[in-house]
């Protein structure tokens, strides 16, 4: 049996999570006991697509994709969850809900796996609770929104200049010259923007032409922030 989060463990990261960031220091300290640590190796698999939702999940070190598999076996990467991210909540409240995707350690990982249905009891008692729950999953919806608008919209170059900003912006850099150091491989970057791996690759080689970034290895230099933010804005990319 996976050990459960011990009461004098510091769990700072999961608590400022917006899944539990408003339950009361007693709530918190119940769910904790329905919830355990699972250490990954990459590539492993923390569930099938298609499999029962039992528990939904936190990541505390490393990144998961969100892969969902085609009839033909094509595998397509919705998202990435990153520390400090929570993934498999949005079909928490569907009857009898299963995962609609694989979750897969794209590199050695440690999440929090928290009992759905006990989240779900905790939940069915405080108002304030569901409300907080209701606003996260309105946000995570506005984001798919504005990911399909830039898959369908905008070509490659865009895509892959809109994402690495997005890195930089999270990171609150105040830089001009930003240099990221691509935890994620690259065909699951690809994968993740819809960009088949080869149009991924001379899309990078255009934008590296166009001065706009410089690849060394598995970093991506960002020459200059500020311009790519105004490009992005113009959509001139």
């Amino acid at each position: 049996m996976a050990p459960q989060l011990s009461e004098n463990q510091e769990h700072t990261s999961l608590r400022d999570c917006l899944l539990f960031s408003a339950m009361r220091d007693d709530q918190f300290s119940q769910l904790k006991k329905h919830c355990h640590r699972i250490t990954l190796d990459s590539e492993q698999v923390v569930f099938q697509q298609g499999a029962d939702l039992t528990h939904i999940y936190f990541v505390e070190q490393g990144a998961i994709k969100l892969a969902h598999t085609s009839l033909n076996g094509d595998e397509k990467i919705i998202e990435v969850a990153t520390a400090g991210t929570s993934f498999a909540e949005g079909v928490l409240f569907a009857g009898a809900p299963r995962y609609p995707v694989t979750a897969i350690a794209i590199k050695p990982s440690v999440v929090i796996a928290i009992s759905a249905s006990h989240y779900l009891t905790i939940l069915s008692g405080d108002t304030a609770l569901c409300i907080k729950m209701l606003g996260h999953l309105s946000q995570r919806l506005h984001w798919m929104l504005k990911e399909l608008d830039k898959q369908t919209l905008h070509n490659a170059s865009f895509r892959i200049v809109d994402y690495f900003v997005s890195l930089a912006d999270n990171s609150a850099t105040a830089d001009p010259t930003f240099d990221l150091c691509l935890s994620i491989p690259k065909r699951d970057i690809a994968s993740r923007l819809s960009i088949k791996p080869e149009t991924f690759s001379r899309a990078l080689k255009q934008l590296r032409q166009r001065g706009l970034l410089e690849l060394e290895d598995n970093h991506v230099i960002l020459k200059n922030l500020p311009k790519l933010r105004r490009m992005l804005a113009l959509e001139q990319i």
